[in-house]
């Protein structure tokens, strides 16, 4: 929150204790004005089986955000996906409806993906079921930003696939099980 109103995106003052407050009207339109788009569908923690998945996908590249919009296509039919620019929109999302799965991008700008699944870590309750990480960063790279949970799984960029597939399609399996 301190980036966007650094930044001019959201309208907020100091308190004399040196707490920022922003206000309401402010957030609103902010929120407003980045609206995801998302395909309506239920996203419920007891779902039955012929329910759709809910899925998030993020990234902050508008190109690598589409393909993995169809490859989740792909791998999941019939799943409501909806898509978010970075760790902050997602974390939006996810509050509004706690999806099945998330796809995340780990370096974007306003905040990362490991700062995004250190704030899921958290909240037990929103945490998708599901999450897959991707980035062109090898993990051994990740160091200076931290390691990945053991329970989210990882794909290379330029990402293959039929790893995608088969990665996507057994984490959910997975957390199905």
């Amino acid at each position: 929150m301190q980036r966007w109103v650094d930044s001019g995106h959201l309208k907020a003052w100091k308190t004399v204790g040196g707490h920022r407050r922003i206000e309401a009207e402010s957030a609103e339109q902010f929120f407003q004005s980045h609206a995801m788009t998302s395909t309506p569908g239920p996203a419920e923690a007891a779902r039955a089986a012929d329910e759709p998945l809910s899925v998030i996908v993020v990234d902050d590249n508008p190109d690598d955000r589409d393909l993995l919009v169809v490859l989740v296509e792909t791998a999941l039919p019939g799943a409501a996906i909806t898509v978010a620019e970075n760790g902050f929109e997602a974390l939006v999302a996810i509050g509004q409806k706690a999806p099945d799965v998330l796809i995340t991008d780990i370096v974007m700008p306003n905040m990362n993906g490991f700062e995004m699944l250190r704030h899921l870590s958290t909240r037990g309750d929103a945490r998708p079921r599901a999450i897959v990480a991707v980035s062109s960063r090898t993990p051994e790279q990740f160091a200076q930003l931290g390691d990945l949970p053991l329970d989210v799984k990882f794909i290379a960029k330029p990402i293959d696939q039929q790893q995608f597939l088969e990665t996507v399609q057994a984490a959910v399996a997975h957390a199905r099980g």
